[in-house]
């Protein structure tokens, strides 16, 4: 399971903890600003899950994960600032983007997110 799944796996650990961290930290009440931090982190464990690698784009579901980190980091900063809090958000979307990429992977049609399959050489048969 974690051979198939662990870059969806990673991408989910990482909503988990920016839900739990939005929801335990401060007054303990998800204000605004940690909301879209929270819906950008779903955001991002489900496009992770939905993406399918291809032989030609291996790294399609880290750059998924990466395109929505930074925009995790747009919306912390221009939402809310930055403070000891917002710093936090930051480094979990950050951890999130390591471990997806990190994390194996294999698609429904079989491709991996590990090294291509190198072709195979033909050796000659003696006569």
């Amino acid at each position: 399971m974690i051979r198939k799944y662990g870059k969806a796996l990673a991408a989910v650990a990482g909503a988990a903890l920016t839900v739990a961290y939005g929801a335990l930290s401060g007054d303990q009440r998800i204000e605004p600003d940690e909301a879209v931090q929270i819906t950008i982190a779903a955001a991002t464990a489900i496009s992770v899950y939905l993406v399918p690698l291809t032989p030609q784009y291996r790294w399609a579901k880290t750059a998924a994960a990466v395109a929505l980190s930074v925009l995790q980091v747009l919306a912390t900063v221009i939402l809310g600032g930055l403070d000891s809090n917002e710093w936090i958000a930051l480094l979990l979307a950050a951890l999130t983007v390591v471990g997806v990429g990190a994390a194996p992977a294999v698609s429904n049609n079989g491709t991996s997110n590990g090294q291509a399959p190198q072709p195979q050489t033909r050796t000659s048969q003696p006569a």
